[in-house]
C-alpha cells in the first residue's frame, strides 16, 4: 500500500508541474511605461504575465509558452510595444560647450511642443495628443514676407466625447502657447478610438473564462482522479490483506 501511495505522490507533482507550464521571454527592455500598460492589458485578458526590472531601468515580460500566440494577438491589436523612433529631441541633444542658434531653436521648439502634447493628453476624454509646430525664423530681406507660423495637433480621444467643445480649447492653447502662431493656424486632427484599439474590456464587463483557466480545470480533474484510484487501491489492498488473515487463522481442514 505505501508502494501504491508513493506512486500516486509521484505522478501528482508531475501533473502539477505540468499545469504551471514553463515562461519565455516575450520581450525585452522596455520603458517602464510600455512594460506596466502591457502588463495591465494582459492580466486584463487573462494572461499570466510577470514583469522583471531590468538594470538598466527597463523591463521584460514573462509569459507562459502556451499563451505566447494569444499575448501577441492581444498586444498588437492594442499596437504595443510602441515603435521608438529618434526624435529632434535626441537629434539635436546638447554634447558640447556651446550650440549653435539653430540647434538652440529646435530644442525650444521640441520641448515646448513636448509640453503641450502632455498637457493636451491630460483634457477629460483625450487619450493622447501630438503637436507639431512649424515657426519659420525672420528673413533678413525685409522684402521677402516671412513665412505663417502654424502648429498641427492630432488628438485621439475616447468614443462618446464631445469634441465640438475640445476643439477651440485645443486651438486656444496652442496659439496662447507658441509665438507667433494665431488661433486660425491651428490644424486639429480628431482619431476616435476604438474600444479595440485601446485593448481592454471596459471594468464594469462580467468575467470571461478564458483558455488561461483550463489547465487548472483539467489539473482539478487529475487530482479528483489520482484520490477516486488511491481510495480504490486502499479498498483493495485491504480487503486483499483481510483475505489473507482469514486464511491464516482458519486453515483448512485435511
Amino acid at each position: 500500500m505505501a508502494l501504491v501511495l508513493k506512486r500516486a505522490l509521484i505522478l501528482l507533482a508531475t501533473f502539477a508541474l505540468a499545469g504551471c507550464g514553463a515562461k519565455i521571454e516575450l520581450y525585452r527592455n522596455l520603458p517602464a511605461h510600455d512594460a506596466n500598460e502591457m502588463l495591465a492589458l494582459l492580466m486584463r485578458h487573462g494572461i499570466d504575465v510577470e514583469r522583471v526590472a531590468e538594470h538598466s531601468g527597463t523591463a521584460s515580460l514573462n509569459v507562459s509558452t502556451k499563451d505566447v500566440p494569444r499575448a501577441m494577438s492581444v498586444l498588437d491589436a492594442a499596437g504595443l510595444p510602441r515603435d521608438r523612433l529618434a526624435d529632434l529631441g535626441t537629434l539635436f541633444k546638447k554634447e558640447g560647450m556651446l550650440s549653435s542658434p539653430t540647434e538652440e531653436r529646435v530644442r525650444f521648439i521640441h520641448g515646448t511642443t513636448q509640453e503641450l502634447s502632455e498637457t493636451l493628453s491630460r483634457i477629460d476624454g483625450v487619450f493622447s495628443a501630438r503637436v507639431h509646430a512649424v515657426l519659420p525664423e525672420n528673413t533678413i530681406d525685409d522684402r521677402v514676407p516671412p513665412a505663417p507660423s502654424t502648429a498641427a495637433v492630432l488628438v485621439r480621444y475616447k468614443a462618446g466625447t464631445a469634441v465640438d467643445q475640445i476643439v477651440p480649447k485645443i486651438k486656444e492653447l496652442v496659439a496662447n502657447s507658441l509665438k507667433g502662431v494665431s488661433y486660425d493656424g491651428v490644424s486639429v486632427t480628431l482619431v476616435e478610438a476604438a474600444q479595440s484599439d485601446s485593448g481592454l474590456p471596459p471594468l464594469d464587463a462580467p468575467a470571461v473564462a478564458t483558455e488561461a483557466s483550463a489547465p487548472l480545470y483539467l489539473l482539478v480533474g487529475l487530482v479528483v482522479g489520482l484520490a477516486i484510484s488511491l481510495i480504490g487501491n486502499a479498498v483493495f489492498a485491504f480487503l486483499m490483506w483481510r483475505k489473507r488473515v482469514g486464511h491464516t487463522t482458519n486453515p483448512a481442514a485435511p
